[in-house]
């Protein structure tokens, strides 16, 4: 296991896996602080704002970061035509499961640096809204981390089950796509779209837009356990069958 793991690390640094998990977190980043509040009455819901903001700019950019990883992480070895002789020189289950780990531990390494750079943003905005609670930002952390790892392994399982990344691509295109419109549809037509599944996990809500003075006044939400843990379920279930699929690819 620790060889597959190994061998999976130096595929990565030749894929400049680095690369896509720095630039993903880095881009929301910019995008928020862009978008950034800077009058004295909106930096005391800046917080508010930002976590707002950030699921929705998620919905943009991780379903096709996810698609670009998981894709790469199989098309290296379709394209070297190399499955045969790795399945000669470990198991199949060693192989998945280090590619699995490696693909958490990007997710983690993103989800986390984003959550990292949230009150980054604020100490140099001078944000006086004081930061979210540990439960909180903790909570926003696992549902980014659940809806990642979703997407993360039901486009891996479409680039095992099709031996080629542009389908996953273009799905984690269409995700995108869609998650994006299902923000502006009504409430229910979000939980009929997993790639968009940031938002309605989100808290953090418009309560109201003074339109004269260009103020939004922010609320927070009950967690959104039921579909949480939808989320998690539906990320095991694509987990194991893309294990299955694996499994009994024919090489």
């Amino acid at each position: 296991m620790y060889t597959s793991i190994r061998a999976e690390l130096q595929k990565a640094r030749r894929r400049h896996d680095l690369i896509v998990c720095l630039l993903v977190p880095v881009m929301a980043l910019l995008w928020c602080q862009s978008a950034a509040p800077t009058g004295a009455d909106e930096l005391a819901s800046a917080y508010s704002a930002l976590f707002y903001s950030l699921p929705i700019i998620n919905t943009i950019l991780m379903p096709l970061a996810m698609a670009i990883l998981a894709s790469r992480l199989w098309d290296v070895e379709v394209k070297g035509c190399t499955p045969k002789l790795l399945y000669t020189l470990q198991s199949r289950r060693s192989l998945f499961a280090a590619k699995a780990a490696l693909g958490l531990a990007e997710i983690f390494l993103i989800v986390t640096l984003e959550a990292a750079g949230a009150p980054l943003i604020g100490h140099l905005q001078h944000y006086t809204q004081p930061s979210p609670a540990a439960g909180q930002a903790a909570y926003l952390w696992g549902c980014t981390f659940a809806v990642d790892c979703m997407i993360f392994f039901s486009e891996l399982l479409l680039t095992v089950l099709l031996a080629n990344p542009l389908p996953a691509l273009c799905v984690g295109i269409l995700g995108t796509l869609l998650g994006l419109f299902s923000a502006f549809m009504p409430a229910w037509v979000g939980y009929f779209v997993p790639w968009g599944y940031f938002i309605p996990l989100n808290t953090y809500r418009i309560a109201d837009w003074d339109q004269a003075s260009k103020i939004v006044t922010y609320m927070i939400v009950p967690f959104q356990w039921p579909l949480l843990v939808a989320t998690v379920v539906l990320a095991g279930i694509l987990f194991f069958a893309a294990w299955y699929a694996m499994r009994n690819k024919e090489v």
